[in-house]
């Protein structure tokens, strides 16, 4: 099933960029989207002196637009497609590029941020969702930020895969007690934040999100007496 689908990707995505060249089109975008989208992953938290795999990386664009913010990263883009991956590298020489399957040649090492764009809308089951966010968040130290095509639309297309934005945050529950979805920047996509650190303290608040609090905040001062 996973090669079938993985094939099923492969062919889509070879047959649009045969049909559109070096275009967001290639990869399933309208024009000008990929930013609002860039950007949404890029606030799962602080990336600077991070660093990151880009899974369905494409041309590489993600790596351009964080070089844009001038956010210090080291950058690891993997794509299932050759003619991405090359282009990739013309276009970004200092990052580091390669055709891969995370789930068919599994990483050893382990990366800060694990994220991806545009891999969900495609021949995709929530089987093979599953399979690919657990591996990604198991190779992250911090975090997996992902992005999905929703099931609240208004018309579909049958050669696009709609996630369900609670089945979703549900099966991302099962790994973290640390989520977040976000279904507020486009009208008929979400994503999902995962974070790996997943403690408590003692007032019951997650460590980090406790540890980022202004000091004011932390504290009942505020409050009248």
């Amino acid at each position: 099933m996973k090669k079938k689908i993985s094939n099923s990707i492969l062919r889509h995505y070879s047959s649009l960029f045969t049909k559109y060249g070096i275009n967001p089109k290639s990869i399933g975008w309208s024009n000008g989207r990929q930013l609002i989208r860039f950007n949404v992953i890029n606030n799962i938290g602080k990336l600077d002196n991070s660093t990151i795999l880009d899974v369905g990386c494409g041309f590489g664009d993600f790596y351009g637009f964080l070089k844009h913010k001038k956010i210090k990263i080291v950058y690891h883009g993997v794509d299932i497609n050759e003619d991405f991956v090359k282009i990739a590298k013309k276009r970004y020489p200092n990052a580091k590029f390669e055709m891969r399957d995370i789930q068919k040649k599994r990483f050893t090492k382990k990366f800060d941020w694990v994220v991806a764009v545009g891999i969900t809308n495609h021949a995709s089951t929530y089987a093979h969702l599953r399979g690919v966010i657990e591996e990604m968040f198991h190779i992250c130290r911090k975090g997996v930020a992902i992005d999905f095509i929703s099931n609240y639309v208004d018309y579909k297309n049958k050669e696009i895969f709609y996630s369900s934005p609670e089945k979703m945050f549900v099966f991302a529950k099962t790994l973290t007690k640390r989520v977040t979805l976000r279904h507020d920047y486009m009208p008929f996509e979400f994503s999902l934040y995962l974070f790996k650190d997943d403690r408590k303290n003692n007032k019951n608040v997650f460590r980090v999100h406790y540890q980022d609090l202004p000091t004011s905040i932390r504290t009942d001062k505020w409050l009248k007496k």
